[in-house]
């Protein structure tokens, strides 16, 4: 890789970077158990373009300095655990291509396993919430998660330009 194609990557990353960050700090609803947010779609972006570490390194990033800028509740390292296992996930699913099957276990894996059980066990860890109530309140918005993140993902990963760009930047 040339030097002008080493600081084309990472000037994207570090703009895919600040976009994930306003998208999760700033333009996010949050609630003591609960986040509202579409920083996903730079994660999706983000995979596309860099391998998955890289992937998982600016999630993590990304996490880390929209809590240090701009905190909503006590921080909490485990968060960024389950921001860089995101990013690898999206990496691993949508690197070399994209398809409903991958957006589908990928969504799966990321809000069931991660977002569902992963923070449920550092919410309950900070707070003493009980189980009981972490997974009754919390399944219910991964459920509708799920559905938007699909329904997003797909017809994002449709559009052409996204697809002509992607295909572009890893050609070089």
């Amino acid at each position: 890789m040339s030097t002008h194609a080493s600081v084309k990557s990472i000037t994207l990353l570090g703009v895919l970077t600040a976009m994930q960050i306003m998208l999760n700090s700033l333009l996010s609803i949050q609630f003591l158990t609960t986040k509202i947010a579409f920083a996903f779609v730079v994660v999706a972006i983000t995979a596309r373009l860099f391998s998955p570490l890289v992937t998982a390194g600016s999630t993590a990033l990304a996490y880390f300095l929209g809590m240090v800028l701009f905190p909503k509740f006590t921080f909490f390292p485990g968060f960024i655990l389950t921001a860089f296992l995101t990013g690898l996930i999206f990496g691993m699913a949508f690197q070399q291509r994209t398809s409903l099957t991958r957006i589908l276990l990928a969504n799966f894996i990321v809000l069931f396993i991660l977002n569902l059980f992963l923070n449920s066990l550092w919410l309950h860890i900070m707070y003493m919430t009980p189980w009981s109530a972490l997974l009754t309140t919390r399944f219910i918005q991964e459920i509708v998660s799920y559905l938007v993140y699909t329904t997003v993902l797909v017809v994002l990963f449709k559009v052409p330009i996204i697809n002509q760009l992607t295909a572009q930047f890893n050609a070089k």
